[in-house]
């Protein structure tokens, strides 16, 4: 824990707020510390709850975020929650914080992305609440979901040995969000595919229930924040370290087509970026070469390798010129140097 005159990283302030309020009571299978918390149901089935926050000026920019893309994201991003504990989502809560000021028939457009998004996915918006926001727009989206309990998984298991995996390549929605800060222009088609993975994020629930039912990972987590964070996550949870050769890094082709454009590292925003909502997953290496026949029966493409689980605490990249601690390098609202 950090000295009273040591800034609390995200990570540290979500550990003392945890020990603040103690212990989970009976009932609750996973309390704070996971992408959903897990309650023992009257059947096979957890209950799975999960909530997001999106702050104007924080999460999104309406300058280039429309109201819709905005309803949009507010659910999916819980949704791939809902994904990364291999479970089915069920009904949603929705709280809107609308300044005063601002044309509150412009909350319709908002609705209308939401509600694309939960008919696409089967998610009913049940109720909620709508306050004054005396700042920005806010919207906190809470969701529930169910998984059988001998199937849930969790960012705690990964196994010494384990191969780790990410079901696509990474880095399009940090590229995305580069080129709509700076309002650079690109091929219309690369522009197209890259704003589009920011703006409107597409969770991986099928292949959060396939690796859940076939039992094919050990520990998983989505890419919200990026690998260097999320996968050192799932190292704190489970108690490991993790190495990955940065030559065999997924990174997507569109996003070293546009590192030229953005004069950004593609490697860095691969790594860094975040908000790619693909799946990150361990599997033990005898278990490894059922991925691609089963993503392939699903009709999923096959998850890209990223490295391997190790003993330690770290998470590490290889590179021609040594080792590099890469550990919670990605997305953390309270780090300073972001």
């Amino acid at each position: 824990m950090p000295s009273k005159d040591t800034p609390l990283n995200e990570w540290d302030l979500i550990n003392a707020l945890s020990r603040e309020f103690g212990p989970a009571p009976p009932g609750v299978i996973l309390g704070i510390g996971d992408d959903c918390a897990a309650l023992a149901g009257n059947s096979p089935d957890c209950l799975l709850w999960t909530i997001d926050t999106l702050v104007e000026g924080v999460h999104f920019d309406l300058a280039y975020t429309s109201l819709s893309q905005l309803g949009w994201k507010s659910l999916t991003v819980n949704l791939s929650d809902i994904a990364a504990m291999g479970g089915a989502p069920g009904p949603a809560l929705l709280s809107l914080g609308w300044p005063p000021a601002r044309d509150r028939g412009q909350a319709l457009e908002f609705a209308a992305g939401l509600a694309q998004a939960a008919r696409e996915y089967g998610v009913a918006v049940i109720g909620g609440d709508t306050v004054a926001s005396p700042g920005g727009l806010i919207v906190t989206v809470t969701l529930t979901g169910r998984v059988p309990a001998a199937q849930m998984l969790r960012r705690a298991g990964a196994k010494i040995g384990d191969l780790i995996f990410v079901t696509g390549p990474l880095g399009e929605a940090a590229a995305g969000l580069e080129i709509l800060r700076r309002g650079l222009e690109l091929p219309p088609d690369l522009h197209e595919a890259l704003t589009e993975a920011q703006l409107r994020p597409r969770p991986l629930l099928r292949a959060g229930r396939l690796l859940a039912k076939e039992g094919l990972a050990t520990a998983l987590i989505d890419t919200s924040d990026g690998i260097a964070t999320d996968l050192y996550h799932i190292c704190q949870a489970s108690g490991v370290g993790a190495r990955l050769p940065a030559a065999g890094v997924p990174v997507s082709p569109r996003v070293t087509a546009a590192a030229p454009h953005l004069g950004r590292d593609p490697l860095d925003l691969a790594l860094t970026g975040g908000e790619d909502y693909l799946l990150l997953f361990t599997c033990p290496p005898e278990v490894a070469g059922r991925l691609p026949e089963s993503f392939s029966r699903a009709g999923l493409a096959a998850p890209c390798s990223l490295g391997r689980i190790v003993a330690g605490d770290r998470v590490v990249l290889l590179t021609s010129d040594g080792e590099v601690d890469i550990s919670g390098k990605g997305y953390d609202h309270f780090r300073l140097d972001l």
